[in-house]
Formats: C-alpha cells, structure tokens, sequence
C-alpha cells in the first residue's frame, strides 16, 4: 500500500540521494561530488521543508521505505481586484520514483495527493512541465502548446 505525507526534515537525506540517482540515470557528473551536491541539494530542502513561501516536497512510501517524491514550487502572483489577496500558483517538478518502484501507479498516488493538498492550500491552478520521455511514454496524455506544456486548473 502506497502512503503519501508532506515531507518532514527526517526525510531530507533520503531526498538528496534520490536527486542524486535521478541525475545519474543514464549520464555521468563529473562536474561536483556527491559530498557537494548533498550540502547544497540539503540546505534547499531543508529551507523548502520549513517555509510554506517556497513550496512543498510530497513522497511517497511503500513498506516503510521513501521510493517516490514530487516537488511543489509555489509562485506568488500580482493582486487583483476581488480575487485572493495572496494569489499563487504552483509549478510541480522533481516528480522521481526509485525504478524497482515504476509502473505500479505511485506517481498517480502522489500527484493526486499533491493535487488535493493544491486545492486545501488556495493554489489557484498547477503547472507541470513533464520531460520529453515521460510524454512518448504514455505516462501523460498531453494537448501541447508552444508556451506550456500542460496546465492543471484545480477546481
């Protein structure tokens, strides 16, 4: 059974490294060690984890283990006349599940969650920009337009 949670800073570690195994599947870093991109990739997650400004990671586990995490980037919008005084909008990305954990549904589960928590939180709509090989491999059913990709209206 998949259970879906906003993260906590416990999971901060588990995060940096499924970032890390996103970045290495199918090429190589040469550029920065493991050491570096876990000082850095930490102290934004830990930021991202404490402030509802910048946005929200939610992930997923199956038996106890961390095997899937998608990021929220919430994004402030300009005021208008009559409409929410703090307008934003929510850009989803780093969406990875670990890949002995694919095809079994889990990247539904935590969208739908990210999705509800979307709709609780006042995010007027979502946009997800999803990599070329997510959308050939039918993963995604996309009408696609030159500026976006696909946007979510939360209703």
């Amino acid at each position: 059974m998949v259970i879906t949670r906003l993260a906590t800073l416990d999971d901060v570690d588990e995060i940096v490294q499924m970032r890390w195994d996103f970045s290495l599947e199918g090429k190589t870093i040469n550029s920065v060690s493991f050491e570096e991109f876990n000082q850095i990739c930490s102290e934004f997650l830990m930021k991202a984890i404490k402030s509802k400004e910048i946005g929200t990671f939610r992930i997923a586990g199956v038996e106890g283990r961390l095997v899937s995490h998608m990021h929220l980037q919430l994004i402030h919008k300009v005021p208008r006349p009559g409409k929410s005084q703090d307008p934003y909008f929510g850009y989803v990305t780093n969406v990875y599940t670990r890949p002995g954990f694919r095809s079994q549904g889990i990247g539904t589960v935590i969208h739908i969650a990210m999705e509800q928590w979307s709709k609780d939180n006042d995010v007027e709509f979502l946009i997800l920009w999803p990599s070329r090989n997510r959308m050939t491999s039918g993963f995604f059913t996309l009408e696609v337009s030159a500026y976006v990709d696909k946007v979510f209206t939360l209703q």
